[in-house]
């Protein structure tokens, strides 16, 4: 019986030492152990779902997104009429024909 509660004994100083070991490397960037683990993506995707205020934040980030993808400056480059069936697609511009640049000097020796 004493021989068992030493054995549990020392398994516990062994955790406890393991866990000691741990944390130091933690602290020195090796490993993630205890004190630095972030959420899992589930659990990350719950906090913003019952968040209001990370709901606010997947909001905005979401308009800011859009925004940069738009201008409203330009037209969409098609058009799609559903009661007609129909899609206009604009077709970019071609450029003007240019003359082509003179020749380099001829080279003198």
């Amino acid at each position: 019986m004493l021989l068992i509660a030493g054995g549990l004994v020392a398994l516990g100083v062994l955790g406890l030492l393991a866990d000691r070991i741990l944390l130091v490397l933690e602290a020195r960037g090796w490993i993630y152990w205890r004190r630095t683990k972030t959420l899992s993506s589930l659990g990350a995707d719950l906090v913003q779902e019952v968040d209001p205020g990370a709901q606010a934040v997947k909001r905005g980030m979401e308009q800011e997104r859009v925004r940069k993808n738009v201008r409203p400056a330009e037209d969409p480059p098609f058009q799609v009429d559903l009661d007609r069936g129909t899609v206009r697609i604009r077709r970019p511009a071609e450029p003007e024909a240019q003359d082509p640049p003179p020749p380099p000097p001829p080279l003198q020796p």
